[in-house]
């Protein structure tokens, strides 16, 4: 099965005006949008931000992926309630939240997908693959295996003394990973969110707006 970076589109012949979603109805104290950098797991009400106030730019258009300022594709994604229809179909790692979106008097009702970053802790470390690379050179060095998130870290500072790398241009990048559980769509490690074949088909043939893929060149086993 081939998988695929899920990437936000830019084109503004798409969405307009990028990011779409920049600003709240609402004061940024009442909606709780300190939320959004601080708390990486939603396990109670008073985690979560509030999902119902956000206002899309005047030139923006809505899509069913839609592009915003308050958070990265590594942590979620704001999507319509059609796209979330359709990914329900599939087992995603995540979890579906109710929002809305407002241009001007218009409202629209959308899902926010929340998800763990980097899926970390679905990650088998000790059987996974990494491979130093050099983002500035495009460099390959030796396979690496980790233990665990914190030796993979420890690591990453093994090599950058090693190589007097001061830039931070070295890193270690997925090669193999293996997952504890088989999921269609799936936060990655290094990779933002990411889907099989079968959920990128979907969102083309129900023609869902704002999505582009770019293909993945790492392997992944499911466990």
């Amino acid at each position: 099965m081939k998988y695929f970076k899920i990437i936000q589109n830019t084109d503004s012949k798409i969405i307009g005006k990028y990011p779409q979603v920049k600003d709240l109805k609402i004061n940024f104290h009442e909606a709780r949008a300190s939320q959004w950098g601080k708390i990486d797991e939603w396990k109670s009400d008073d985690d979560i931000p509030d999902l119902n106030n956000f206002l899309l730019q005047t030139k923006s258009k809505f899509t069913d992926l839609i592009s915003n300022s308050f958070i990265i594709v590594s942590d979620g994604i704001f999507i319509s309630e059609r796209c979330k229809e359709i990914f329900e179909k599939f087992k995603v790692n995540g979890n579906f939240y109710n929002a809305t979106i407002y241009k001007l008097d218009e409202k629209l009702s959308y899902c926010f997908l929340k998800y763990e970053y980097g899926g970390l802790s679905n990650i088998i470390w000790e059987k996974s693959e990494f491979i130093e690379y050099n983002i500035n050179t495009l460099e390959f060095g030796n396979i690496v295996l980790v233990k665990n998130f914190k030796d993979y870290k420890e690591k990453v500072d093994s090599l950058r003394i090693s190589k007097n790398d001061d830039m931070a241009l070295w890193n270690l990048f997925p090669k193999l990973i293996r997952i504890n559980k088989k999921y269609d769509m799936t936060p990655m490690f290094k990779y933002g969110l990411i889907c099989n074949e079968n959920v990128k088909n979907a969102i083309e043939e129900n023609h869902l707006t704002g999505f582009l893929f770019e293909p993945l060149e790492i392997g992944i086993s499911f466990e």
